[in-house]
């Protein structure tokens, strides 16, 4: 899949103090696992009321010496199922979207 990736545009009904409000409500929440807390920080970003940092979170963390809770997403050391199974699973399901024999698409 190739493509431009772009901002989104905003319409002309945004409420930038309705966007304050939210990221205020909503601090507690990470912009990656909340719709709301997105949503808001993109109106912010695209209005020029807030520059999104330039260093990562995880990476300020660190420097600071606080423990960054993991994404959900990420595996769990020692949880992860080896890659050799991984592999395999993705073989299969490969071999079941292929259509079946003389069946074009």
């Amino acid at each position: 899949m190739s493509g431009i990736i772009a901002a989104p545009r905003l319409c002309g009904y945004v409420e930038v103090e309705l966007a304050h409000v939210q990221m205020q409500r909503h601090r507690n929440c990470r912009i990656d696992s909340c719709a709301w807390k997105s949503a808001a920080y993109q109106t912010l970003v695209l209005t020029g009321h807030l520059v999104p940092q330039s260093v990562p979170p995880r990476a300020r963390a660190a420097v600071r010496g606080i423990a960054f809770p993991a994404l959900i997403s990420e595996p769990v050391a020692g949880d992860a199922p080896a890659s050799e199974s991984l592999r395999r699973v993705l073989d299969s399901l490969a071999e079941l979207a292929r259509p079946p024999l003389g069946i074009e698409r």
